[in-house]
């Protein structure tokens, strides 16, 4: 994500708990219109997609600390810092095709927000192919560091059973783009293809135990 506006200190190495904490300080007045919305929210947004991440990684990987980066027109979004080293990140959002983030809080000209269809199936036969067009999308921009660059994607749709040997194969032809590419949801994290250095979580795992996809 780029168009940044530094907010507070958000390239301190934090731990995910205390990434969280730190965003939820920050957050806790911001509507959630506004959160999705406004430009100067970007930094808070890619704090929240790492603090997830991170949270995810520790409970299945190991302990890790993550620093937000402040640089503007980076492709770089935040470091993930572990026992093995320190590993770049960037991070994208996969979508329903024809919505744009912030759809669902635009008031329609009678000043309602909008209804959404329910069609939870959709993204669970669907998302490993909106998944993969953001991955082919940004493999594209071929960025000069991407041997070194990990590539962490939001899946921002219902997701339940989203099965991940299909999202793995949808995603393969890309797989040398990036050094390594990760799937966080609201509720689960995955990798789709990784180094030794960095581990490996072969299914959607919940972020939390208690958390039901």
């Amino acid at each position: 994500m780029t168009g940044r506006t530094k907010q507070a200190d958000f390239s301190r190495f934090r731990t995910p708990q205390e990434l969280n904490t730190f965003f939820e300080k920050l957050a806790e007045n911001i509507a959630p219109s506004d959160f999705i919305r406004k430009p100067q929210y970007k930094l808070l947004k890619e704090a929240w997609c790492a603090l997830r991440f991170g949270l995810g990684y520790e409970n299945y990987v190991e302990s890790c600390h993550v620093s937000i980066n402040e640089v503007e027109n980076s492709d770089t979004d935040f470091t993930l810092k572990t026992g093995a080293g320190s590993f770049p990140f960037q991070t994208t959002i996969a979508d329903v095709p024809e919505r744009r983030m912030g759809d669902d809080y635009k008031p329609g000209p009678d000043g309602n927000l909008p209804l959404r269809p329910y069609a939870p199936e959709r993204g669970r036969i669907e998302g490993p192919k909106w998944i993969a067009d953001v991955v082919r999308e940004k493999a594209e921009k071929k960025y000069a560091n991407s041997g070194e660059l990990s590539l962490l994607v939001y899946a921002n749709f219902s997701a339940h059973e989203m099965d991940y040997q299909e999202v793995c194969n949808q995603v393969k032809k890309h797989r040398s783009s990036f050094l390594s590419i990760w799937v966080i949801t609201n509720h689960q994290i995955c990798s789709l293809t990784t180094i030794p250095e960095l581990g490996e979580i072969l299914y959607f795992a919940n972020l939390h135990e208690s958390e039901a996809q």
